[in-house]
């Protein structure tokens, strides 16, 4: 799937970043690397991982290292993100180890580099990851680490991503009766569903119930709604003139209505999203004894408090059906299939590419009219230094240098 555009000359002045030099860097040490460009190229980065694991573990990892880091993942509070973006775009923290939920919309100009930890699965997405570095016109990286495993790690995720019909099948089946819902049963309700837990009891792996979960969706039968979509939820009882004469109730639980009042608008008329962690900053109690006074305001029928789901929540969209008539739509299907497939052999083209230019490699695949080589990506400083001094090549390469390491996706012809 090609983006074609209408105006070429409109696009090249979107597409040419001058300013930005791009980069891939074989390596099976990838946090070795990821030090040396942090550190060499200074300022403030982002580093995109896969994983809310991933970026957990490689945050800590720079921790250790005396770099002032910080993660960010679709995991953590709303007010929690909130402060890690701002430290971020102060520049308190520079460096941000995230997975894809970060950079949306967030302007910071002076972002230096742009590391990519685990190969993204489509030059798309690459490309609009990559391009919020140098924002501001001055030289910045996007580099893309590789180690010599990873063909094999984005091929098993290639299978996972599209299970067999028949594994899809047996996930609706077993989910049913994990859920205890009975054939004809559980049209248009919802069920509180612990992946992990059903992952574990199944002996399934989580990415392929994701996946088959994902395809079931597409096609109308169910939907998990992930634990960041269902916050804690308030609705007031009474109304606030009722609530100033409640004002003989102990101090704490006078406290967090006031900090309920000032954070919150709208409480009195409909259910309301909060954070709990936020109403424990305003308030200076702990998450814990926050849950436990909304609690008491809930016994007290001053206030309907639904808790937050840690555990996410499984939509039926129909009712439970007999596994032989799950319908999956195979053109959508396979048609979904060969163009995931696509674009990652475009992905691991660009990964691969020993000549030519990445910048241009870009511009060609999103159909930009006679590409023009940058002079400043990887492929190109290794060209003008082969044809500068080809005897001193070997010993002086820029720390992102390249090293011939192909990458395939098993079982291409289908």
């Amino acid at each position: 799937g090609k983006l074609h555009f209408t105006e070429p000359h409109l696009l090249r002045s979107d597409f040419s970043r001058p300013n930005l030099s791009y980069a891939v860097r074989h390596t099976d040490d990838k946090n070795e690397q990821l030090l040396r460009i942090i550190r060499n190229v200074g300022g403030s980065g982002i580093v995109y991982v896969r994983t809310r694991e991933g970026a957990e573990q490689v945050a800590a990892f720079l921790r250790d290292e005396g770099i002032s880091a910080e993660y960010y993942h679709g995991g953590l509070g709303h007010a929690e993100r909130s402060m890690r973006q701002d430290a971020w775009i102060s520049g308190r923290t520079p460096v941000m180890v995230a997975t894809n939920a970060f950079g949306m919309g967030i302007d910071k100009p002076d972002v230096r580099y742009v590391v990519h930890y685990t190969m993204c699965d489509s030059l798309e997405s690459y490309y609009q990851e990559a391009g919020r570095a140098g924002r501001d016109g001055r030289r910045s990286y996007a580099v893309l680490l590789i180690s010599s495993d990873d063909a094999g790690r984005i091929a098993k995720r290639f299978e996972a991503d599209y299970p067999p019909l028949e594994k899809i099948r047996s996930i609706y089946e077993k989910i049913c009766s994990y859920l205890q819902i009975a054939i004809g049963d559980g049209a248009q309700s919802s069920f509180l569903f612990n992946l992990r837990d059903f992952c574990t009891r199944e002996h399934l792996y989580t990415g392929l119930v994701q996946n088959a979960l994902k395809i079931l969706s597409q096609n109308g039968y169910m939907t998990l709604l992930d634990e960041a979509a269902n916050p804690a939820r308030i609705l007031f009882c009474v109304s606030r003139d009722d609530l100033y004469r409640l004002r003989v109730i102990r101090d704490d639980l006078d406290h967090i209505i006031r900090v309920l009042l000032r954070l919150y608008e709208g409480v009195f008329t409909d259910f309301r999203p909060i954070d709990e962690t936020e109403i424990a900053t305003w308030s200076g109690y702990t998450p814990e004894k926050v849950h436990d006074l909304l609690k008491r305001l809930w016994q007290l029928r001053v206030i309907r408090y639904i808790p937050s789901n840690r555990s996410p929540l499984l939509y039926m969209d129909e009712e439970r059906l007999p596994t032989a008539d799950l319908y999956i739509s195979p053109e959508s299907y396979q048609q979904r299939r060969k163009q995931t497939r696509e674009r990652f052999e475009r992905m691991l083209a660009y990964a691969t590419a020993e000549t030519g230019c990445r910048s241009s490699f870009l511009e060609a695949y999103f159909g930009v009219p006679e590409p023009r080589e940058c002079g400043i990506c990887d492929l190109c400083l290794a060209r003008k230094r082969a044809a500068r001094a080809p005897q001193a090549e070997a010993s002086k390469r820029p720390f992102w240098s390249c090293s011939a390491t192909t990458l395939s996706i098993p079982g291409k012809s289908s």
